[in-house]
Formats: C-alpha cells, structure tokens, sequence
C-alpha cells in the first residue's frame, strides 16, 4: 500500500515532485517528450490501462464546431 502524503492535479507540479525525488507518478506518455530532464526516468508500463475521457464545453456553446466535435468524437 503507498504511503500517499501529497497529492496534485497540476502536471508541472507533479512533474517536479518527482524530479526532486519525493515519489513517482503515473502519467500519460506524452509527457516523455515534453519533460526531457536528466533527473527523470520514464518506464513504458503495460499498455492494458485505459482511462475515461470527456469533453468540456461552456454550458451555452451551440456552435456549428462543437456539434462537429461532439459528431466527431461520438463515430
């Protein structure tokens, strides 16, 4: 069981947490190439995780792009 002592939503801070050596992290991929520090490491896990998605809209918007988006996304 991890001993969990803090946790954020934000990637940066997260990212340095890391790098200062106070835990790991589960994050998506992408951020292999956006983070190239020499104090990071990046293991590729096993691809058998997904996660849910959603997509955030001003709750007005009824704009000709966002049901294109939605129309899109739903295929």
């Amino acid at each position: 069981m991890p001993n969990v002592v803090h946790q954020s939503n934000n990637i940066n801070s997260i990212i340095q947490l890391v790098r200062n050596g106070l835990g790991i992290s589960i994050v998506p991929s992408s951020l292999k190439k956006i983070h190239i520090y020499l104090e990071l490491s990046f293991l590729d896990l096993d691809n058998n995780f997904s996660t849910d998605v959603l997509l955030a809209t001003h709750y007005s918007d009824e704009s000709e792009s966002t049901y294109s988006a939605i129309s899109f996304l739903l295929v």
